[in-house]
Parts: C-alpha cells; sequence; structure tokens
C-alpha cells in the first residue's frame, strides 16, 4: 500500500497510484511486473480503463479507443532500467497502428509521454522524434521518484512544484475519454490571429503590448504594490516587538534554549505570507533603487516608476515565452488554453492554481531553453488577485497573435514597444548612430578579442556589435559556433536589474533563430547563458563591501577575469551629490579620478584601463567636462598615461550638464607605473578633435595634454611628422 496520505484530486490519485506500484515493487522488479503494476494501479485504478479496453503482453500494453483502435502504448523496464529502451520499445508497439495518439514509456523513476504529430507540424518542430516510422513529440516528462518523496512529505500543494503538477496532470489527455474526443482542445482558427510577420500585425503587436502595460498591468500592479506598503508599517511593527521578545529572552537567566520560543515566533512571523510579501517587495525594490541610481529623486517618483518597471517586467517575460513556442522551441504553456486547464487541473485536486503560477511553471519551462541572468522584478506582486487577473487577460490578448516568425520579427517588436513606454534610462532608439560609430572607431570584430560595455543601459551597443558578428559570419557556418562566437566575444555589465533584462532580452531575441538552427543540427544543444552581470563595474574587487550587505566581503569581480579587446559604450555621468551615501558612494571615493565634484563617466574611463588589454581600445561616450573644469584635473593627468588617444569629438546630447565627446583611445603602458604629471611627457602623435558628429576635425598634438585645461578647439593642425623631424634634429 502507499505510504503517503492522499486527496482525491487527480493529481494526488496519480502520485497515490504511482506510490502503490513502487510499494508493490521488490528491488529486483522486472519489466512485466513494473508494466502490469502501472496498468492496474495508474491506467485503471485512476485513468478509467477497464479490461476491455487494453491488452497486455508482458512489459507491453495497448490501450484502445471507443472505436477499438489502438490509441495509445505503454511500455516498461525494471527497476535500475534505461526509459530509452522502454521508449524504444512502446515506439514499435505503436509502429503498425495509425491510430495511436500517445506512445508512453516508463521506469520505476520516470515515466514519459509522447504525443504524436502530423508531418507538416513535424517539419515546423525540432523536437520532435521519428521512431519505428512513429514521429511525436513529448507531451509530459513525469519524474516519478520525485513525486513519490513529495507525496511522502506532505500535501502535494505544498510538496509538489508547480511545474511537476503541471506535469502530472497532463495526464489526463490518456484518458479514454479524451483518446476518443475528435477534438481534444479548442483552438483559435488561424484567420482569426494577427501575423506578427507582417507589417500590420506587427504594428497591432507593439500597440497592443503597450496597452497591456499601461492599461492592464500598470494599475493592478499598483494596487498590489499599494496593499503590500500598507501592509508593511504592521508588519515591521510586529516584527520589532518580536526583535525585542528575543532579546529580552537572550538577556534573562539560563542558556540561550530560553529564547527558541521567541525565535520561532519571530520566523513564523517572517515566514507568514505578509512577510514574504514585504521582504520580496523590499529587496527588488531596493536592488533597483541602487542599481538604477534612483537616489535622485523623491520616494513618490521612484514608487511610481518602479511600478511601471514591474508591471513591463510581467509583460516582457510573457511575451518572450509567447515567442519561444510561436517559434517551436518550447512546448505551448502560457496561453489562454492553458490557464483554464491549468487552473481546473487545480480545482480538481483541491487546491488554488492561477496565471500567476503559470507564469512560474513557464519561466521553469523557458530555463530549459536558456537560463536567464536578469532577476525577475515582478514575483512580489504574483500573490495578489488584481495582478492574477491582469495577467490572465494579458495572456488572452496574445492569443490572437500568430508568433510563428523568425526573431528578428519579434525583436523588432520588442524595441518598439521600448521606444514607446515610459521606463526610466530604457529608449531603445533604432535611430541612434553613436553605436555604429563608437564601433566603427575600433577593429570590431576583424580583430580578435572580448568586447566590454560595462554599462549596457537599454543594450543598444551589445545588440549593435552582436549585429557586426553575425553579418561578419557566413550564413553556411555552423549556427552553434554562431552562438558560442556571441557569448565568448560580447560581455555586458549593469547595477541596474531592469537594464540587465532588457539588455538580455534584445540580444536573445536575435539568436532565437540560430538557436532554432542549431537544435535542428543537434537535438540537445543547448544555449549558453549570454555574460551579462548584474553588478556595479565600479566596485573593484578588492573593496570589502557588497551594495546590499554592508561589512560583507564583496563576491569577485567577474569582469576581471579577462583583458578585454574593446571596451564600448555610453558611461553614465552621475554627479557626486546624486551619489547615495554607503558602500557604492565609498568605492568610488577611493578613485584618484573622484576629484573635486566629479561625474561618474570619468570613473569608467579610469576603470577601464584595468579592463583594457595592452593596446586595447576604448570608444566610449563620455562627459565633456573633463576637457575644461577643474574636477577633470586628475583625469587629464591620468590620460596621456593610459591612452594614446586617437580622437576626442562632440557628439549629440547632454552629460553632467555639458556635451558629451566620443572619446577613442589606445591603451597603452599597460605594466608601466604611473609618474607626476610634470615629469611625464606624452610621446609625438597627433590625435583628432571635432566640434560635433559630422564636422571636420583638427589635428591636436599631444604635447598639448596635461593638467591644463584642454583647448582643443583652438589647437592649430600641425604636421606631426615635420615636429618629429625638428625633435630628433635637436
Amino acid at each position: 500500500m502507499s505510504q503517503g496520505a492522499y486527496g482525491q484530486g487527480f493529481v494526488e490519485r496519480v502520485v497515490e497510484a504511482c506510490d502503490r506500484v513502487e510499494a508493490g515493487l521488490g528491488p529486483d522488479a522486472a519489466a512485466e511486473s513494473v508494466a502490469a503494476a502501472l496498468c492496474e494501479h495508474l491506467f485503471a485504478g485512476v485513468l478509467g480503463y477497464d479490461e476491455s479496453r487494453y491488452t497486455r503482453n508482458r512489459a507491453v500494453a495497448r490501450f484502445r479507443d471507443d472505436a477499438g483502435h489502438v490509441a495509445a502504448t505503454l511500455a516498461a523496464v525494471g527497476r535500475g532500467g534505461s526509459v530509452d529502451a522502454a521508449a524504444d520499445a512502446a515506439f514499435a508497439a505503436a509502429g503498425g497502428e495509425p491510430y495511436v495518439q500517445y506512445v508512453v514509456a516508463a521506469s520505476t523513476d520516470r515515466l514519459l509521454a509522447y504525443e504524436r504529430v502530423s508531418e507538416e507540424d513535424a517539419a515546423d518542430d525540432a523536437a520532435t522524434e521519428t521512431h519505428h516510422g512513429v514521429t511525436a513529440t513529448v507531451h509530459t516528462d513525469v519524474p516519478l521518484d520525485e513525486a513519490i518523496a513529495a507525496g511522502r512529505r506532505g500535501r502535494l500543494s505544498q510538496t509538489l512544484r508547480p511545474g511537476q503538477q503541471l506535469a502530472v496532470a497532463k495526464l489526463t489527455a490518456l484518458r479514454p475519454d479524451e483518446l476518443s474526443a475528435a477534438e481534444r482542445y479548442e483552438e483559435f482558427d488561424a484567420p482569426e490571429r494577427h501575423s506578427v510577420a507582417e507589417d500590420d500585425g506587427l504594428g497591432t503587436l507593439v500597440g497592443t503590448l503597450r496597452d497591456c502595460v499601461t492599461d492592464v498591468l500598470l494599475p493592478a500592479v499598483e494596487e498590489a504594490f499599494t496593499d503590500v506598503r500598507e501592509r508593511t508599517d504592521a508588519y515591521e511593527d510586529r516584527e520589532g516587538a518580536l526583535e525585542s521578545a528575543v532579546d529580552s529572552a537572550l538577556r534573562g537567566p539560563g542558556d540561550d534554549t530560553a529564547a527558541a520560543p521567541a525565535r520561532l515566533r519571530l520566523l513564523d512571523h517572517r515566514r507568514g505570507a505578509d512577510g514574504r510579501a514585504v521582504s520580496d517587495l523590499r529587496a527588488v525594490y531596493g536592488t533597483w533603487v541602487r542599481g538604477a541610481g534612483r537616489t535622485g529623486f523623491t520616494p513618490s517618483e521612484n514608487e511610481r516608476a518602479f511600478v511601471r518597471v514591474a508591471a513591463f517586467s510581467l509583460l516582457e517575460e510573457a511575451f518572450l515565452v509567447r515567442v519561444a513556442e510561436g517559434m517551436s522551441l518550447r512546448e505551448e504553456t502560457l496561453s489562454g488554453d492553458a490557464v483554464e486547464r491549468f487552473e481546473a487541473f487545480a480545482e480538481e485536486f483541491g487546491v488554488e492554481r492561477d496565471a500567476g503560477d503559470l507564469l512560474l511553471v513557464a519561466r521553469e519551462s523557458f530555463s530549459e531553453l536558456y537560463d536567464r541572468q536578469a532577476p525577475p522584478l515582478c514575483d512580489w506582486a504574483l500573490d495578489h488577485e488584481a495582478v492574477v487577473e491582469a495577467l490572465s487577460r494579458v495572456v488572452w490578448y496574445l492569443d490572437h497573435f500568430a508568433f510563428d516568425v523568425d526573431g528578428g520579427r519579434a525583436a523588432a517588436a520588442y524595441d518598439r514597444l521600448l521606444s514607446v513606454l515610459d521606463l526610466p534610462e530604457i529608449e531603445a532608439d533604432a535611430t541612434d548612430p553613436l553605436p555604429d560609430v563608437a564601433l566603427d572607431r575600433t577593429a570590431f570584430p576583424a580583430e580578435p578579442g572580448a568586447l566590454l560595455d560595462p554599462a549596457v543601459g537599454d543594450g543598444r551597443y551589445l545588440v549593435a556589435a552582436a549585429a557586426r558578428l553575425r553579418a561578419s559570419e557566413s550564413e553556411e557556418s555552423d549556427p552553434r559556433e554562431r552562438l558560442r562566437t556571441v557569448r565568448e566575444r560580447l560581455v555586458g555589465a549593469t547595477a541596474d536589474p531592469l537594464a540587465c533584462r532588457v539588455t538580455e532580452t534584445r540580444l536573445l531575441l536575435r539568436l532565437l533563430d540560430d538557436y532554432r538552427e542549431a537544435r535542428w543540427e543537434e537535438a540537445g544543444f543547448t544555449l549558453e547563458p549570454l555574460r551579462l552581470h548584474l553588478t556595479d563595474p565600479l566596485v573593484r574587487p578588492d573593496a570589502q563591501t557588497t551594495l546590499g550587505a554592508p561589512g560583507e566581503a564583496r563576491a569577485a569581480d567577474p569582469l576581471d577575469s579577462e583583458a578585454f579587446a574593446y571596451v564600448v559604450g555610453a558611461f553614465p555621468a552621475r554627479l557626486r551629490r546624486d551619489v547615495a551615501e554607503g558602500p557604492a558612494a565609498e568605492a568610488y571615493a577611493e578613485y584618484d579620478t573622484a576629484y573635486y565634484t566629479y561625474d561618474t563617466s570619468a570613473l569608467y574611463v579610469d576603470r577601464a584601463a584595468d579592463w583594457l588589454a595592452e593596446n586595447g581600445t576604448l570608444s566610449a561616450v563620455v562627459s565633456g567636462r573633463f576637457r575644461d573644469t577643474r574636477f577633470g584635473e586628475k583625469l587629464r593627468e591620468r590620460l596621456p598615461q593610459w591612452y594614446r588617444l586617437e580622437e576626442v569629438r562632440e557628439v549629440p546630447g547632454t552629460a553632467a550638464g555639458r556635451t558629451p565627446v566620443l572619446l577613442t583611445a589606445r591603451r597603452f603602458r599597460k605594466n608601466e607605473p604611473l609618474v607626476s604629471a610634470a615629469e611625464y611627457e606624452p610621446p609625438t602623435y597627433s590625435f583628432e578633435y571635432a566640434e560635433g558628429l559630422d564636422a571636420d576635425s583638427v589635428d591636436v598634438p599631444a604635447s598639448l595634454l596635461g593638467s591644463d585645461e584642454w583647448a582643443l578647439d583652438a589647437a592649430p593642425t600641425v604636421d606631426v611628422d615635420a615636429e618629429a623631424e625638428g625633435n630628433t634634429a635637436d
């Protein structure tokens, strides 16, 4: 008999049946015994097959629909056997049966069900398998050992992960009524769906996504945020009282065990629903405020901006999952039909599950395709009823679009969405010329080496670099190598979780076509995570502080693991007064170039000297204030010793109150120490300067470089060769 306590819901009855199978099998159970036990306890006892609807021949069973046709086959292996061997036997049994819909393979620790597909569907799905003339794709994969262990620990709603619950629940498709139904699920007719491959459909999608954020999700997330914040005061008051009780118990007579009851009450308080919601929101909100540099804004401004960020994060995650499903990279999990089935399954075994839980299931499924580096920003809101209802509406809206397109169309929709939403520091302006101009000043990608963007923002510089990498590869090249090249040669960093998320999504959408091709070449190929790091790149690895927890040693800096051939990007120019007091401000103050009323773009130029290899190229947009202000004095002293300048060109925009410049330079003297500015004489060369991106440039002699103000626009054109000859003659 089973060793757990189970209810009457479908999932619980399935797990109980599997528990009975396991309990009745000996340590050397043969394949025939496993098949017989599954037929008795699972297929007859739970799914509802009577003896007239199935036949078993040793380790293989055949199940018939109401017309008498074999509609499903089952094969099992003995304890310790491979489920792959069972799958081969099950496919072989289905080979001569034209009406088979499902092929089931089982071992004592795993049950794998395949759904048969047509030749047309198989051509569009890289995940299909063909054995013994039967083409099918995985319908569900149930970890029997984990499900049984979860059932023996307690209620499955608490011990079995949502993704595993759904895997078990999908076995309802094997019930006799389902196998006999002409149409198992209702689907949208193709003409009712807008095709993203067409321009009208793409425009409609962008408008729909925008409205989903502003009109559907935003009000719901705002309601959830207000609700959690209102509960915060009461939660913190109670937490303070419980902490005081723990302290009082520790000061009393006896040993520390006297404080155990008080500690348990405090722990229960923090584990409660209010505690989880408050702590989750507090952590995510604080990380975003610090990472996005929002310390100069009022609390109300930050709260409004964060609510918009969280609403967008929900929409973005659902959109990315649907694109992967539309491109046949993942089995469909996030649709209106799936929401209804998921809620029905949950109701059947007596628990509440909704669209928020299904989003977590979809995330778990998507992680098998790609393990995201950027953290989620919306999980704190998924328990709120208004957010769940809003998410259900969003999923329903997405059902009206066909995503069976290339990744480029999906990327275009995502970029256009970013351009019409008011997200902090995120624009995705496709007309910005600076990424291509900055890359033009380098030899990327022709020269080897990795490129680092230490301040990714909306990802436009890495997106432009990825496009150049892709263009440099032959269309006939191995897609797996193209993907590895992007991962090996592009690195990004930011302290802003939203910027990290947006950049990762923009790059990922542009790689899905290659990934789909790679899966055709190698079914088990996996896309390694892109090298995008959520870290403050200006905090040096030797700083004994971490942004979130003062006093703890900071983890090793991921950007210090290699010397980069290129450092490219637009460096943030936050003024010193806008850097909040704390560990980050203390780390910034250690820079020599953090002089007077500095801005952070100068610190990035300083830090890039560490990141770059000898002769590596810096091509970055920085504040132009360093050229002729007091705060730039130290940077002006250091620049000639770190870099051989190639170009200083004013570009459109404002940065720290001054016109920004594109600074292009080569790292040199990598292993030579700094000397005083008075003693150092730059080598004889000239670099270009221009008052504007498209303006004619003038040659400026390196002899002008020093701690004095750089009057570059007044510098005369010089004949560098003649000057060099004169120096030699002297």
